[in-house]
């Protein structure tokens, strides 16, 4: 007679053992759907009966560590303490939040939720007029002077949710704002280097006010408008400007990589980056002498520094940059055209959640023949 080999017994075993630690996990329970997300992002949530799991698969590049968020309804029954015992639980929708960037105000304001937000990091480098108000106005706290959170402020606001983000290095302070039994919900849109997965994550910070439907349904629509785009783009019948990205900070010239977020933007928008053939999502530390040689060959120039007004504030920076042929064209922008009194822009607040309009900017710095009465949401021409 013959009999299995010893392995396929071994291999049945574990699909066992698999089977059993998963019905532990969710009590029994299937889940009944997952969101299905346009594209794809370092999270998922997934529907059971009478909860919703949602899981950050990646918070930073390199990360090993999972974060789980078992989101039950208020006046709900709860699940058992054995279901998904490791996820952090969360009653939703969420009434009482805390920010640590300002990149998921948006989020929290395109779902009609601004009122729910009791707490930031800091206010500083916040540009919605609104909040900037709650904070001067000391209805909104700030909680990390000098860059560190103040646990005792955070614990007696009692929030429902604490958004943040990590780094993967000793800076980060999620660790320790777990530690104090904070219900801490990491946000890894950062991470992402499409510019629509990265938008993706507004569905993610509306689960937990119960309004991802809604969240997803504003998300079609700006990607609707911005595939548009990039179709249109992609066939203009001028040629694609080469991009010239950031300029010289301190002796160190920092561009975007050639797979990053900045990159993809400028490629869908129709242009030619300078740096397209270089590897890696993050930046690339350069000396001055070495992306000179390549902004030789620069038509357009995007962000040479921060709040300069006319060609002569950049070539203030570094004599040899008159020299350049794109300073002598005056095709030359910058990211800043909405900005706070105290300096917050905007661009780092609301692009993440509206790449649409961002690749509206860009497609009309291009091929302005494609979009002639576009009106400038984040980028203006510098002076000459």
């Amino acid at each position: 007679m013959h009999r299995p080999p010893a392995r396929l017994f071994k291999l049945w075993a574990l699909l066992l053992l698999s089977a059993a630690a998963i019905s532990a996990q969710t009590g029994g329970q299937q889940a009944l759907r997952s969101l299905a997300l346009p594209r794809p992002a370092a999270f998922s949530i997934d529907y059971y009966p009478g909860y919703r799991l949602v899981t950050v698969k990646s918070a930073w590049p390199g990360s090993k560590d999972s974060f789980s968020y078992l989101l039950v309804d208020r006046g709900s029954a709860k699940p058992a303490a054995t279901v998904f015992a490791k996820a952090r639980r969360i009653e939703t929708p969420v009434r009482r939040v805390i920010s640590f960037s300002t990149s998921y105000l948006p989020a929290i304001s395109a779902i009609g939720e601004s009122a729910s937000i009791v707490g930031l990091d800091s206010a500083a480098y916040v540009y919605d007029p609104s909040i900037r108000a709650r904070a001067a106005a000391k209805t909104l706290a700030e909680l990390s002077p000098n860059g560190m959170p103040d646990l005792e402020r955070i614990v007696a606001l009692s929030p429902d949710a604490l958004f943040t983000y990590g780094v993967g290095s000793e800076w980060d302070t999620h660790p320790k704002l777990i530690e104090a039994g904070l219900p801490v919900i990491m946000d890894g849109e950062w991470n992402e280097a499409d510019p629509l997965a990265r938008a993706e994550w507004a569905i993610f910070i509306a689960a937990f006010y119960s309004k991802e439907d809604a969240a997803l349904a504003h998300y079609r629509e700006l990607e609707k408008r911005y595939l548009d785009l990039k179709a249109r783009a992609a066939a203009a019948k001028t040629p694609a400007p080469k991009v010239l990205n950031n300029g010289p900070f301190q002796g160190t010239w920092y561009v975007s990589g050639g797979e990053s977020f900045m990159a993809r933007l400028l490629a869908d928008s129709g242009s030619s980056y300078l740096w397209a053939d270089t590897k890696g999502t993050g930046g690339l530390a350069l000396t001055v002498e070495a992306a000179y040689q390549r902004a030789l060959g620069a038509t357009v120039w995007l962000n040479p520094a921060y709040g300069m007004r006319k060609i002569t504030d950049v070539v203030a920076l570094d004599s040899r940059f008159a020299a350049l042929p794109v300073l002598s064209s005056g095709n030359v922008w910058n990211n800043d055209r909405r900005v706070s009194e105290a300096g917050g822009n905007d661009y780092f607040e609301s692009a993440v959640t509206r790449p649409d309009e961002v690749l509206s900017d860009l497609v009309a710095i291009f091929h302005p023949e494609l979009l002639p009465n576009h009106s400038f949401t984040w980028y203006q021409k510098l002076d000459r």
